[in-house]
């Protein structure tokens, strides 16, 4: 499914590309932050009476930022999103191009990199987490450690 998208004043068509192609992002992201030691230790405060109120303290947005962005450029990661990517369309001055190196070759173009790169991650991977069912979760795990 193509979705558009205004990025920046430039006009981003997005597709979702293979299945295993998203894999192989997937991965890629995640070893990246690995590597990086990233750390998921929010503090989660458990709602009972209403779990989708449940609240994430973030104390380490700074870190989190700054590992997302690091990781962005990391070559597996950067191979995978230029390999999804190549099926996206970007128009610009009233002609296309694809998202591939040489249009970040383009000095002023750079400044587009981490928000077009973030689309493409995006429409790629959040289908993954449109079948969650964030109450059962929270529940399930309020089931099996007790209220926190």
């Amino acid at each position: 499914m193509s979705k558009v998208k205004q990025i920046n004043g430039l006009e981003l068509q997005t597709v979702e590309g293979p299945f295993e192609d998203v894999l192989i992002l997937q991965k890629a992201l995640s070893d990246a932050l690995l590597k990086r030691g990233l750390d998921f230790s929010s503090e989660v405060h458990i709602n009972t009476e209403d779990p989708l109120q449940t609240e994430i303290a973030d104390k380490n947005t700074e870190i989190l930022i700054k590992m997302a962005l690091s990781v962005g450029t990391e070559k597996p990661v950067r191979n995978a999103l230029f390999a999804l990517g190549a099926r996206c369309t970007i128009i610009k001055d009233g002609g296309s191009k694809k998202v591939d190196p040489a249009f970040f070759e383009v000095p002023e173009n750079r400044k587009h990199y981490f928000p077009i790169m973030i689309e493409v991650a995006k429409v790629n991977l959040l289908p993954f987490f449109e079948g969650l069912n964030l109450k059962s979760l929270i529940l399930g795990a309020l089931d099996e450690k007790g209220p926190q």
